[in-house]
């Protein structure tokens, strides 16, 4: 029981769900412990190295570079298909399900990789919806960021600035300075938070590079980073949940002609019913 007085109700957080719920609610973020082992780990790092060297040779180092590029991994799950299991995982779903509702979408999985001593493009402060510089009643998109290393002050770790997705302006370097916080995770930990909280990469000082899988789940008004129906060519169309995960159940129509006749497609369902 908390000591208190002249206060007349307090926040209910009796189980997880709810402290999970009222963490992002009120500091923006909330912490998963432990939820995939290390053992697979290892086989991310891995597949992520070698996507990234298929994605380098095709648009090339010095491209890539041109415009902040290096060392992104962009929706590897297309590439290999276990990167799957960290979009459908149900212990993130519960969460954002409860605060998304039943619809929403994949807007992107990227993997950030934090090589050792190198400065990379994330460590500026942003926010994954970019551009965006005003606050929203309730949230309409939000991250699971799965951890593959552990995120220490010495190997980078993500730098948060709590609250920060109730403000419209970008504040002050003082209250930056003072507020910023970089959570000590593990690897297999995962960190869900409202996209609107502004963040960074840390500077990665330590001799290990720092591996993490970004995913973004939004609302299906936000258009996702790359069409990931189009990229797919109808794969995993044919899952009932990834169907609606990937987009296909949102996907935009390219003509009047279309648009009509996705209308009348679902009418016809309805009067099947």
């Amino acid at each position: 029981m908390v000591k208190q007085y002249g206060i007349s109700s307090i926040e209910s957080s009796e189980a997880a769900l709810d402290r999970h719920l009222e963490n992002i609610r009120l500091r923006g973020y909330t912490i998963l412990t432990d939820v995939i082992p290390s053992e697979v780990i290892e086989k991310f790092k891995k597949s992520l190295e070698e996507v990234y060297v298929n994605q380098e040779r095709e648009f090339g180092k010095i491209e890539l570079g041109e415009i902040s590029e290096l060392d992104i991994v962009r929706a590897p799950f297309a590439y290999d298909e276990s990167f799957l299991s960290l979009i459908t995982e149900p212990k993130i779903h519960q969460i954002i399900r409860a605060i998304l509702g039943e619809n929403y979408v994949l807007q992107l999985q990227n993997s950030i990789i934090n090589r050792a001593n190198v400065e990379h493009h994330q460590a500026s402060w942003h926010r994954d919806i970019p551009y965006q510089e005003y606050t929203l009643s309730r949230p309409i998109s939000m991250n699971a960021f799965y951890c593959l290393s552990p995120f220490t002050k010495e190997t980078g770790g993500t730098i948060f600035l709590p609250y920060s997705h109730k403000f419209e302006k970008f504040p002050s370097l003082g209250f930056l300075e003072e507020n910023q916080i970089q959570p000590e995770l593990n690897s297999g930990d995962v960190i869900i938070f409202d996209s609107w909280l502004y963040h960074k990469a840390g500077n990665n000082s330590s001799k290990l590079d720092r591996y993490g899988i970004n995913h973004v789940f939004t609302s299906p008004i936000l258009a996702q980073q790359i069409n990931l129906p189009r990229l797919l060519k109808g794969k995993y169309s044919e899952n009932e949940q990834l169907y609606e995960l990937l987009g296909y159940k949102y996907e935009r129509p390219d003509s009047v002609l279309e648009y009509r006749k996705e209308r009348l497609q679902r009418v016809k369902q309805r009067n099947e019913k």
